[in-house]
């Protein structure tokens, strides 16, 4: 279950990805380089990985890999706890097919934890325009390193006392490593439990974390993400072995998948103070998320 107080960071990635989603034709160098960057022309630059903008810019790596366009087809596997495997297959222009093979660290959703998954793409592209350029371009073959949020955007059923009870104790945890007491937390209990009872009151349906398949890792190639369409994601098996997560675990995959997108947007800000000073600036960077 998702922790309903996220951070700034984590909160804003997630909607200005479910939001700011863009289609068009573009140049794969711009789309695979530039995507994202929201760059000042004064050498202080100020970038932020959530924005979905194609335009001009100094970043040497790309905010996050989107390519959505050339899946073609795929398997994630999540039978085994803690673990994702699997392997996706993306279209090139002027090449065979990419075959991408999967080693991560981490769980999906609970939606789709301890399941295996089918991905598909009835009519896979690739939108680079650049002759004879793909923009699976430096993509790794082997997809090594940490799981962000992965989910089928499954409802898990409608919101209940019982779903605010633990979503509550897992929010007590986190004020709990936060040092967060007196008023200040009080004051964020009562805004959560109005919260949660409009819910309940709504007859609102509870997601994990988005209504839409939304499957993001990291990896050496830093962020990758696929926004897809629900058609094209399919549960072939599931673990009946598979239990419930605690508050207390739920938590720790939400700090992991903090930590792995602080890793990846910390590497992000000192390429672009390299690169700043490589043109004569002061290497001065400062990222902001917006």
């Amino acid at each position: 279950m998702q922790d309903l107080r996220k951070t700034s960071l984590s909160r804003d990635r997630h909607h200005a990805d479910k939001w700011g989603r863009r289609k068009g034709r573009v140049s794969c160098r711009v789309r695979r380089e530039h995507r994202g960057g929201n760059l000042t022309a004064s050498p202080r630059i100020f970038i932020s990985p959530t924005r979905r903008v194609d335009g001009p810019g100094v970043n040497p790596k790309p905010m996050a890999w989107r390519p959505y366009s050339n899946l073609m087809a795929g398997e994630l596997d999540n039978r085994t706890p803690g673990k994702v495997t699997g392997w996706m297959r993306f279209i090139r222009n002027g090449k065979p097919p990419l075959r991408v093979t999967f080693d991560l660290v981490g769980d999906f959703h609970d939606d789709i934890r301890g399941t295996v998954i089918k991905l598909s793409n009835p009519n896979p592209s690739d939108e680079c325009l650049d002759e004879g350029k793909t923009y699976m371009e430096g993509f790794s073959r082997v997809q090594r390193g940490t799981v962000g949020d992965m989910t089928a955007g499954l409802a898990l059923g409608p919101w209940t006392e019982d779903l605010a009870q633990k979503l509550m104790e897992r929010n007590e945890l986190y004020w709990n490593e936060r040092n967060i007491q007196g008023s200040e937390r009080e004051a964020r209990r009562q805004e959560f439990s109005e919260r949660y009872r409009a819910h309940i009151a709504a007859g609102d349906l509870y997601y994990p974390y988005a209504e839409y398949p939304y499957l993001e890792w990291y990896s050496d190639n830093g962020r990758v993400v696929l926004e897809i369409d629900p058609s094209q994601v399919e549960i072939v098996k599931s673990d009946s072995r598979a239990k419930e997560k605690t508050p207390a675990e739920l938590l720790e995959d939400k700090k992991k998948r903090e930590k792995a997108f602080a890793s990846f947007f910390e590497g992000m800000v000192k390429d672009l103070s390299r690169v700043n000073r490589e043109k004569g600036g002061d290497g001065n960077v400062t990222g902001i998320v917006v």
